[in-house]
């Protein structure tokens, strides 16, 4: 199966077997609003798709990779691995580089960044540490196989009501927004105007609509009363996923996470 191009916090690595089990047997098409680092869509049966996300910067450097992979992965393996570079190339003013400039890049600071983390200052600057470990530049295959796998994709940035509007009868909608925490302050995870507990309202009333409208949908959270009592009568199934917790050793522990779905499944 193909890899992911880049590493995402949050991202349902882990998960993956339940997933794949949790996913329809059969859908003509897939949309995904939070696709982050598209892990599950690169597992399923290839169908046509429709792939977004907030961040405009990542659907941006998916589309430059689309397009120009060999271009993307030579300016990629030309850059050096040291950490004098890493902090040189994050002080670098993206609107000063040309489009596959930027994707190589968001690519890297991504590969080499603390945990794959996503974050911004309010000036909207990506601002994320170095991180440790055996951190590399990807090999050309990899490069080539995901762009190949997202090549006939329908990208699109925006707000996820945009791509959940779009799921009609015989699609496939798979949900993975940032897990929201009432009080928690806003740290830049994610990007700017990211999702937040305000916002779960709008996320079941769009998953209705979707269900109304006859599609398959599939929604992975954390454990949350309000957006439980918002899906009554919905499959739940609960999990218990052991989580490095703002990567800290420390912070290790097992969390309550929730599959949800409009149609029936089996938990194995």
């Amino acid at each position: 199966m193909t890899e992911p191009i880049l590493r995402w916090a949050g991202s349902k690595k882990k998960l993956l077997p339940i997933l794949k089990s949790a996913s329809p047997k059969s859908f003509n098409r897939y949309l995904e609003p939070f696709v982050g680092s598209a892990v599950l869509y690169l597992q399923l049966p290839r169908t046509p798709a429709v792939l977004g996300d907030l961040n405009e910067h990542l659907i941006e450097t998916y589309k430059s990779l689309r397009e120009h992979p060999r271009a993307v992965w030579n300016r990629l393996s030309k850059m050096s691995t040291s950490s004098e570079f890493y902090y040189e190339l994050r002080q670098q003013e993206i609107d000063q580089l040309n489009g596959l400039d930027r994707a190589a890049r968001f690519i890297y600071l991504n590969r080499f960044c603390f945990n794959g983390v996503y974050r911004t200052n309010k000036e909207g600057h990506f601002n994320v540490a170095r991180g440790l470990g055996a951190l590399k530049i990807p090999a050309w295959d990899v490069v080539r196989d995901f762009a190949s796998s997202i090549k006939d994709a329908d990208l699109c940035s925006g707000d996820f009501e945009k791509v959940v509007a779009r799921a009609r009868a015989g699609n496939f909608l798979y949900l993975d927004p940032p897990y929201a925490e009432a009080g928690k302050r806003d740290r830049g995870e994610y990007g700017t105007g990211s999702f937040k507990e305000i916002d779960i309202d709008r996320l079941t009333n769009a998953m209705k609509v979707a269900d109304s409208r006859g599609a398959s949908v599939l929604l992975s959270y954390s454990k949350h009363s309000k957006l439980l009592s918002k899906l009554e009568g919905w499959n739940v199934t609960h999990l218990s996923v052991f989580r490095n917790v703002a990567g800290f050793a420390n912070k290790r522990r097992n969390a309550d996470e929730i599959l949800v779905s409009n149609y029936p499944w089996t938990y194995k």
